[in-house]
């Protein structure tokens, strides 16, 4: 077949279509063409699709979601962090340029770590519209199954917009589904925000549950996982090393205190390619 040539890979179950950028030059309106393409009935299906480039000697990645919307992704970039090994373009150690940061990535084996920056609670950097910051703040009231709800937790950002409700229990799926699509649109969020229910099993270890943004449910998200842990930390006034398990897999968030650059470490997979029909 010819066509556009595409990877698609996973990193935790999150899996995406990757395409070179110059083979993409051609394409006039690339949203419009990322919904197509992550369709998973008529398309290849994806929770998001990234376009990776090389620019000198350092590479520039875009992720779109499946709404066609451009965002910040944390296992996007460790899958082409992969990619770009796989094809030769790097070392163990460079630097991806990704919305307006240079990510620091090395990868030892089949560990990939990359550096995503300090977290930010700022309105302004969120955004939001409550009045300062939203840390361990009522984030959302509303109704879940016909019964009022008010959820306490924090809104910030580790690159991309998360709501973190930490919870003694993960919620069934009637509420999560529900719930967490209402706190995505939610006015006092003016670009939409993911939801990251957050349990703590034990000291330094926590399972999520994920709302991406433009996506639904997903079974893996760094970001989100960076942000779990930052909130966590934050909690607990301190920094360290916290085990995150995602429904597809488990990823290591570091950090010398809760406001300091934050190293995610996890995995990516090949899963196949081909070509997109032009």
């Amino acid at each position: 077949m010819t066509g556009i040539p595409f990877w698609k890979w996973e990193s935790i179950a999150n899996d995406f279509p990757l395409f070179h950028a110059d083979d993409l030059a051609s394409v006039a309106d690339i949203p419009r063409f990322v919904v197509g393409v992550s369709d998973r009935r008529y398309g290849i299906g994806g929770d998001g699709v990234l376009v990776l480039g090389k620019e000198e000697t350092d590479l520039r990645l875009r992720m779109f979601n499946p709404d066609g919307t451009e965002d910040f992704c944390g296992n996007g970039l460790r899958v082409a962090a992969a990619h770009a090994q796989k094809e030769g373009w790097v070392g163990d150690q460079f630097t991806i340029r990704h919305l307006n940061r240079n990510v620091q990535v090395s990868i030892a084996g089949d560990d990939i770590s990359t550096v995503l920056g300090v977290a930010s609670y700022d309105g302004e950097k969120v955004p939001h519209r409550a009045w300062g910051e939203l840390f361990n703040a009522n984030v959302w009231a509303g109704m879940d199954g016909g019964h009022p709800l008010s959820l306490y937790g924090s809104a910030l950002t580790t690159g991309s917009t998360h709501v973190v409700i930490p919870i003694y229990a993960l919620p069934d799926d009637a509420s999560f589904k529900s719930v967490s699509a209402q706190i995505e649109v939610d006015p006092k969020f003016p670009e939409r925000t993911s939801v990251i229910w957050s349990q703590e099993l034990q000291e330094n270890e926590l399972r999520i549950r994920i709302w991406e943004r433009g996506v639904g449910e997903t079974q893996g998200c760094g970001t989100g996982s960076s942000a779990a842990s930052v909130d966590y930390l934050r909690r607990k006034g301190r920094g360290g090393k916290v085990l995150v398990h995602n429904p597809g897999g488990d990823v290591t968030v570091s950090m010398d205190s809760w406001d300091s650059p934050i190293t995610i470490t996890g995995k990516s997979h090949f899963v196949f390619q081909g070509a997109w029909p032009v």
